[in-house]
């Protein structure tokens, strides 16, 4: 129950004061943990701002996998996966925040690496997606689906971090739209 404390305190201070601004000592204390505890789980404020990152990214990847496993009609798979983004992004502000600016922020070259791998990861795993609907249901267009995986992540990165800044001209239900139109419009050979 502490380290959830943790890492939703990391969450916040990461995203409030920027990953190098943010103190481990800030972070206790929002969690309202010791340091040693926070130590204890976390050794230094690098792995705390990778695992907030990787979970993050995990929970989407876990959302989706278990959509895959069901035997959804492909559209209503790429509809799912981006409804997980837009409720990993809209749902988590400070996470929004964090990914959107401090990543690359001059972060600590080996957990920069492995944040990277995460991401390559989590292309893949998106290319898989459209690569079985090319071949399974003949729905897509014959594009590498690497390059459409990362399409569709900096589709729903962009929109995402627009709305968060516009959110007043715009409800949650006209982005999933949008952006299910934008990408199947791209991907699908037509789309009934």
């Amino acid at each position: 129950m502490s380290k959830e404390k943790i890492i939703q305190a990391a969450i916040e201070v990461f995203s409030e004061n920027g990953y190098h601004r943010a103190s481990m000592d800030e972070i206790a204390a929002r969690a309202q943990v010791a340091k040693g505890t926070l130590y204890y789980n976390f050794p230094g404020k690098s792995q705390l701002f990778k695992t907030v990152v990787k979970q993050g990214f995990e929970d989407i990847m876990r959302r989706t996998e278990a959509d895959l496993n069901s035997s959804l009609p492909i559209k209503e798979m790429i509809m799912r996966t981006i409804r997980h983004h837009l409720d990993l992004f809209l749902e988590s502000q400070h996470f929004s925040h964090i990914v959107f600016n401090e990543i690359s922020n001059g972060i600590e070259q080996d957990v920069l690496e492995e944040l990277k791998e995460l991401k390559r990861t989590h292309i893949g795993f998106l290319a898989k997606i459209i690569e079985d609907g090319k071949c399974e249901e003949n729905l897509f267009r014959d594009v590498d689906a690497n390059l459409a995986a990362v399409s569709m992540i900096g589709t729903l990165e962009s929109v995402c971090n627009y709305y968060l800044n516009h959110q007043e001209a715009y409800t949650r239900e006209d982005l999933e739209q949008f952006a299910f139109t934008v990408i199947t419009q791209g991907l699908f050979i037509s789309v009934e």
